[in-house]
């Protein structure tokens, strides 16, 4: 593509402030900021299908700035994925403590629902390229929660907490002459923490209907882990049984293992965010097992009819309190 003839109605600016009166900023460090702010518009820009291209600009200023000029086929779309991009960078993560550190808050992020409204958001954009796509607080706090974003900004901020000199930061959205096409936004410097994951680690998730078929088991030292087929992805895992009445049971052979051996069973999985900002498991615990199946035999362990009348008086609270 021939820049010399596109227009650039998006830009996106970032302007780091210094705390002396020189314009030097360490490569290092702009390079870093660079990867992940640039990533982050990335991701918004693909998750919302709005097709659009990124371009250097140069420009002198006091401080540093870096002016980004966008290119695409609908510059409306193009300003909400950079209004996004500025809102969420400059709000702060959503924490909760555990343990005397600081982690994602487990009841922030709901998957399922922050995916559904993003689906809903982007066929009214594509329906209503004029007026759709409307962003409302809720929406930009769903995008906030997402923990691929949370971490690409803790990286941003990170990089820049280690680099005195940047006293604060500011993002706004600019036209093709360089005028303000928004608000400015900005974080100082004191509070970049808030904007930093303490830990990668995530909330562990509770799959209550999983299904492993057993390799091979472990029964006398419970620091060794078992081997098996996890049904969700078909993927071999190696895990923990936690649940001592099932191993004494194989152990004294009133369960037999025999190959093809499944269990169904309450399973933790504890997780992480990856340098990239994916989610990947890091530990399997089986804490119940609550039936065993070979072919079609299927036995129901004392443990899991325990946990299956747990179950539905729980699930009959639930209708009373609704009712």
């Amino acid at each position: 593509m021939n820049t010399s003839t596109i227009k650039f109605a998006n830009k996106l600016e970032l302007h780091y402030y210094f705390n002396d009166s020189s314009n030097y900023l360490d490569a290092m460090i702009k390079h870093r900021c660079e990867k992940e702010l640039l990533a982050f518009v990335r991701f918004i820009a693909e998750m919302l299908d709005v097709k659009m291209t990124v371009y250097c600009e140069p420009y002198k200023s006091g401080g540093f700035k870096e002016i980004w000029g966008i290119a695409g086929s609908n510059p409306r779309a193009i300003s909400i994925v950079l209004s996004i991009v500025m809102q969420t960078l400059c709000r702060p993560l959503f924490f909760s403590r555990k343990n005397n550190g600081i982690y994602l808050d487990k009841d922030i992020y709901n998957e399922e629902k922050v995916q559904y409204e993003i689906a809903k958001f982007r066929k009214d954009l594509k329906l209503s390229p004029d007026t759709g796509g409307i962003l409302t607080q809720e929406f930009l706090d769903n995008i906030n929660s997402i923990p691929k974003i949370c971490k690409y900004k803790s990286n941003f901020f990170e990089a820049l907490r280690g680099y005195p000199k940047v006293r604060k930061i500011s993002v706004r959205e600019l036209n093709e002459r360089n005028n303000s096409k928004s608000g400015v936004r900005e974080v100082k410097r004191e509070n970049f923490d808030a904007y930093i994951l303490r830990s990668d680690e995530l909330p562990a998730m509770i799959d209550n209907s999983a299904t492993i078929e057993i390799i091979s088991p472990v029964l006398k030292d419970s620091k060794y882990r078992w081997k098996g087929i996890y049904n969700k992805g078909g993927e071999t895992i190696d895990f923990y049984m936690d649940d001592a009445d099932f191993k004494e049971d194989m152990f004294k052979e009133k369960v037999t293992f025999v190959s093809g051996m499944c269990i169904d069973c309450v399973l933790e999985i504890e997780r992480k965010l990856n340098e990239l900002g994916d989610i990947v498991p890091v530990c399997y615990t089986v804490q119940t097992v609550i039936r065993t199946r070979f072919d079609k035999l299927v036995v129901v362990t004392p443990q899991g009819k325990r946990h299956l009348a747990k179950l539905k008086a729980e699930k009959q609270q639930l209708t009373l309190d609704l009712f």
